[in-house]
């Protein structure tokens, strides 16, 4: 029991602190970085289950790579997203880049707070930050005494059902180079439903996770891509 609530956490942390994207109340005029090209329409094909890890893979060309020993992990984002480097005090200058006021920057002010604590990556497309929602990932890792893969998928399924997550799929894949979970799920809230895609991976005392979370309809063609490169540190 003790070891099924603590992975709970893991994957109830990074998932609901990726609802923190929520752009409602922006000002007219955010001063956002400049934008690319919106991205063509998400494919109606089943999302790809090739690896999810990317010791060998490299990051990709004109991608950053962000984090580093102090977070545990690292992970890489396309052009056209803004890391909000969260343990610098660059958060406050990210809330006011993002355009936010009133109770969304209240709520993601708080959200921040918590991704600091677990020294958590976290990154928004921009161009979707302008359309009301910023699509958003995180990642994490989280102490924990799960070890097994079994265990982690049970716990996650646990944490979706508390979540009120719906159209819950998890599979099994490889993540950072070792045996791992990839689940995709959506959530209805007060932005709308949002879709989610995850991946987890115990190791050794902890468990870490990188979920990409967007607007139902708005998942980024490259989510996989952001997931795939994942590195434990």
């Amino acid at each position: 029991m003790v070891r099924r609530l603590i992975a709970c956490t893991v994957v109830a942390t990074a998932a609901a602190l990726s609802l923190t994207g929520c752009l409602g109340d922006k000002k007219e005029d955010p001063a956002l970085p400049p934008a690319p090209t919106p991205p063509s329409a998400p494919s109606a094909s089943a999302p790809s289950q090739t690896p999810a890890g990317s010791a060998n893979g490299g990051t990709p060309a004109g991608w950053k790579t962000v984090g580093g020993p102090e977070n545990g992990v690292r992970m890489s984002i396309p052009a056209g997203w803004m890391e909000i480097d969260l343990t610098s005090g660059e958060a406050e200058q990210g809330l006011k880049r993002l355009g936010l006021q009133g109770a969304n920057e209240e709520m993601l002010r708080q959200s921040f707070a918590s991704l600091e604590k677990q020294k958590a990556l976290y990154a928004v497309e921009t161009e979707a930050a302008q359309r009301g929602y910023a699509t958003n990932v995180n990642a994490l890792c989280t102490p924990t005494p799960v070890s097994s893969v079994d265990a982690l998928e049970a716990a996650t399924r646990s944490g979706m059902v508390q979540l009120g997550a719906q159209d819950v799929e998890i599979t099994r894949t490889t993540v950072a180079g070792r045996p791992g979970i990839r689940t995709t799920y959506s959530l209805r809230t007060a932005a709308g439903t949002l879709t989610g895609r995850q991946v987890q991976v115990a190791d050794g005392s902890r468990a870490c996770s990188l979920t990409v979370t967007a607007k139902d309809g708005e998942m980024p063609d490259d989510a996989d891509q952001i997931m795939g490169t994942l590195e434990l540190l």
